[in-house]
């Protein structure tokens, strides 16, 4: 079990109190006993000190408290989540890569842990400190960088959605040729689909983080620590700056910008470039301002009826 010391040093804090204690499992902080980890967002110092938690991370530093020990930080959240670690359990005990397929000609570091019933196709290649889930796919020629993750049904480099119409309407499927490479400490939840480009490759840039029930189009390019979260569907070409937020259910048409740093609130739709830096919403996605005061506007018309 980790003592409140070793949590500590995860945590990057300053350790009040007890640093030899041990810590059997974390818990709210409601319900926090002598021998967990909690921590406390709040600002009452009150509430803090009547804890009678084993440990509480928190960015307040009381005189006198009631837990065993305290650890302060200037991020909870962030302290929380590096503490947590030393809980965290190693998806060892279903890792059978004979329940998986994997081409004679695909590259997969002994590192990487395959659940069962993955497909890794030819020339594909996983590399060190992987996790790939049950029932997902990587298909042929696709590069997985190191420290990634991917959920259970995830399908990288899936074929592209693109097609060609006669004079008569009728569609021919343009072949897609190209790969997809995901870059290191990626995470990529379950159900998520990445499809291969047409030409070239579709890209996710290092250390984003993609939620369940994703599609990611052909020739799309997220830069680096960018958060998709679920349901978002961006399409072909695309391309999201390092450090992009789109939040639940947006969608982003074809040959589109997201500059570095933007947000996008929840059920927006992206048909223009976005400035970096940039919060917007509705459908058409607007700065956010605007369409609040739209909305407040509209709401007062219908009233006034």
């Amino acid at each position: 079990m980790p003592t409140t010391a070793f949590l500590n040093k995860l945590a990057g804090g300053e350790l009040l109190g007890d640093g030899s204690l041990e810590i059997v499992s974390p818990s709210s902080f409601a319900e926090a006993g002598g021998s967990e980890l909690t921590f406390y967002e709040g600002k009452d110092a009150q509430a803090l000190a009547a804890s009678i938690a084993g440990c509480v991370i928190t960015s307040l530093s009381p005189t006198s408290f009631r837990a065993r020990s305290l650890i302060v930080v200037a991020n909870v959240r962030l302290g929380w989540a590096k503490a947590l670690q030393a809980f965290a359990e190693k998806r060892d005990e279903e890792a059978e890569r004979t329940l998986a397929f994997i081409s004679k000609s695909a590259r997969v570091d002994p590192s990487a842990t395959i659940l069962p019933f993955t497909y890794i196709g030819p020339f594909a290649s996983v590399g060190a400190d992987c996790t790939i889930g049950p029932n997902a796919t990587i298909h042929k020629r696709c590069i997985v960088g190191r420290n990634v993750s991917i959920g259970a049904g995830s399908v990288v480099g899936s074929e592209g959605f693109g097609y060609a119409a006669d004079e008569q309407g009728n569609h021919f499927h343009i072949p897609q040729l190209g790969t997809v490479v995901i870059e290191d400490d990626v995470e990529i939840a379950a159900g998520v689909t990445i499809d291969r480009a047409a030409i070239g490759e579709t890209r996710i840039g290092k250390g984003t983080k993609i939620d369940n029930l994703v599609h990611i189009a052909h020739n799309v390019k997220v830069g680096k620590r960018c958060i998709i979260t679920g349901q978002c569907g961006i399409a072909g070409s695309s391309v999201l700056e390092d450090d992009v937020i789109l939040a639940g259910q947006v969608g982003v048409k074809d040959h589109v910008r997201i500059g570095k740093g933007a947000v996008v609130l929840a059920k927006s739709a992206v048909f223009k470039d976005i400035e970096p830096g940039a919060c917007v919403s509705g459908i058409p996605a607007r700065p956010h301002r605007l369409t609040m005061r739209a909305q407040a506007r509209l709401l007062r018309s219908v009233s006034e009826r």
